[in-house]
């Protein structure tokens, strides 16, 4: 039997899609910056993922000049920014139709959902102080209110196009998306896991930015607008109900995905955790304040060599 966007097992299997996707799209933010690293000659050493906080990718730097560097300014500075901006915009009008029905459409949904409210909301602020708004600005000369600013207007427009797609959906109904379903539609699966989300930070630990829920709270409303303008067209295929299966399966990733961001996105001792898989180096930029967890073991020190036989 079909289902529609507000059908229990869908907004069940969108729930835990949330959970699992939306650490996924946080932990992006510092794979977007460790990638432009690799590709300027640097080494990524490990990442900081806190909920509260700015993420970094852990790196060592390619030189001593490299944070000033042109090549710094995208692989480095703007790439947290960026990233989540393309997957935002592009994602919900060139991904096609997944064959697995509900889990992918909502995958679809919920990565471009989060990455623009974490990557162009939540997480600017944050870096104010220190993170890109700030490299930008002492590097750049490039304020962070223009970052910020910037940010949320494409994090606001970035929210229709999965919105559009998703409140689609409705016209496997009778009646179809009628303005009252495609807000519910949008609440529901865009605003409640957003708002889960800074309630987790909140309860783990970190201070809540006032700076980032406004923000958070722009793009809320974005998807809203997007739920109360725009009526969708009929998409080509009619997705039936999510098997328990599913469900099941979808829910034992989310555990596991949760438990993970939870434990190294909690703050310990008030700090981040910096996750290290990798030894720093000279022109590491791991800060001196974050609480290093290696996730290697240390190597074991060298037998001495025997003693040589006398008269050998």
């Amino acid at each position: 039997m079909p289902a529609h966007p507000l059908s229990p097992r869908v907004v069940l299997l969108s729930w835990l899609v949330a959970a699992a996707l939306w650490p996924l799209a946080w932990w992006g933010i510092a794979i977007a910056q460790a990638l432009g690293v690799l590709v300027t000659g640097g080494n990524w050493i490990g990442v900081a993922v806190p909920l509260g906080a700015q993420p970094w990718a852990l790196v060592n730097e390619p030189g001593i000049a490299f944070a000033s560097s042109r090549a710094a300014l995208w692989a480095y500075w703007l790439a947290p920014l960026c990233v989540p901006a393309l997957i935002a915009l592009l994602g919900p009008w060139l991904l096609p139709a997944p064959a697995r029905g509900w889990f992918g459409e909502l995958a679809v949904f919920h990565l471009a959902f989060a990455s623009a409210a974490l990557g162009l909301a939540w997480a600017p602020p944050l870096g104010v102080a220190d993170g890109p708004a700030a490299g930008l600005l002492r590097f750049w000369k490039i304020e962070p209110s223009h970052v910020i600013a910037i940010a949320a207007v494409v994090a606001a427009v970035s929210v229709q196009g999965a919105v559009v797609r998703l409140t689609a959906r409705w016209w496997a109904a009778p009646g179809g998306p009628r303005r009252g379903r495609r807000l519910r539609t949008a609440f529901v699966h865009g605003v409640m896991p957003a708002l889960g989300w800074a309630a987790v930070a909140a309860l783990a630990g970190w201070p809540p930015s006032e700076r980032s829920l406004q923000l958070l709270a722009v793009v809320l409303v974005g998807a809203l607008v997007a739920g109360f303008l725009w009526v969708p067209g009929s998409p080509l295929r009619r997705f039936e109900r999510p098997e328990p299966k599913t469900l099941l399966r979808a829910a034992a990733v989310a555990v596991l995905v949760a438990a993970a961001a939870l434990w190294a996105g909690a703050p310990a001792g008030g700090q981040a955790r910096a996750l290290l898989w990798g030894a720093p180096g000279e022109t590491n930029n791991v800060r001196t304040e974050m609480v290093r967890i290696p996730l290697t073991r240390p190597r074991a020190p060298a037998a001495p060599p025997a003693p040589s036989a006398p008269g050998s």
